[in-house]
């Protein structure tokens, strides 16, 4: 199925060790072996994966254990996952260097998405500044990545500058990045996911298909709250790829990768 599932929903997810000493290692990292995930995605049914930066980045050096660990799975590397905060001048450039590095090893082994998450909250609150600073940074970010040959997306996500429906069309307009919206997200920080997808259509090129449950529990497609058929025809007829999150899961995540692909099989349809 040409549908990525991404590999954070195996053990926890943290940031690297080094994130609290230099802004250019602080990386994702999703704490389950990278080999399980991998092969329980693909006796799931799937052929492309998302990982993030911190996890991938483990194979500097030792290029051909992961080329062999998508090999021997049939599967391909579709998108990595980075996170800055943008909005501090001082540190820019390191966050820079650290998801050009990350673009650049991704795209060795075949990607063409970069997705990214961020936008610090300050510790007194969101300065209204914050918004032009992120859009900027975003908008070099983007461009680094095209120029590696990848397509970088913008990821709101919970927790930082970006995570209300009103606070992303006070960013969109400011910045040229297509939108990656995670449907579980836009939904925990109070946002109509469908409603964002029409709005957004001709901005998204790459999608999270994450579903929640009403009491805020993210779980597998189907189990949960989202209308997702209704976004998929929000974006009929558009150019846009699909992946699959399922983080934070208190089941099993094998069994949520069986599930949401059958819901994606049987109720949206996808081949």
């Amino acid at each position: 199925m040409k549908v990525a599932y991404m590999t954070n929903g195996w053990g926890q997810v943290m940031a690297h060790c080094g994130a609290a000493n230099n802004a250019n290692s602080a990386y994702y990292v999703s704490t389950g072996p990278d080999a399980e995930a991998i092969g329980a995605i693909a006796s799931a049914g799937y052929e492309q994966i998302e990982i993030f930066d911190g996890n991938l980045l483990a194979y500097e050096g030792r290029e051909t254990e992961f080329r062999d660990l998508l090999a021997r799975n049939k599967v391909s590397l579709l998108a990595v996952y980075c996170a800055a905060n943008f909005i501090y001048d001082e540190i820019l450039d390191e966050e820079l260097f650290r998801i050009k590095k990350a673009a650049a090893f991704a795209k060795k082994f075949g990607a063409t998405e970069l997705a990214l998450g961020g936008g610090a909250t300050r510790f007194d609150g969101i300065r209204e500044g914050d918004y032009a600073k992120l859009a900027s940074a975003l908008d070099k970010t983007a461009a680094l990545a095209g120029d590696l040959g990848l397509r970088a997306s913008y990821h709101p996500h919970l927790g930082s500058l970006v995570q209300s429906p009103q606070q992303l069309d006070k960013l969109m307009p400011l910045t040229t990045i297509p939108l990656c919206p995670d449907t579980g997200h836009v939904a925990a920080g109070g946002g109509d996911p469908v409603a964002v997808a029409k709005k957004y259509a001709d901005r998204i090129k790459y999608i999270h298909l994450k579903d929640i449950t009403k009491e805020g529990m993210f779980c597998p497609l189907g189990k949960g709250t989202i209308d997702f058929p209704a976004i998929i025809e929000a974006l009929k007829g558009k150019d846009v790829l699909y992946a699959i999150e399922c983080d934070a899961y208190a089941g099993d995540p094998g069994e949520a990768a069986k599930t949401t692909f059958n819901y994606l099989k049987t109720t949206l349809r996808f081949a």
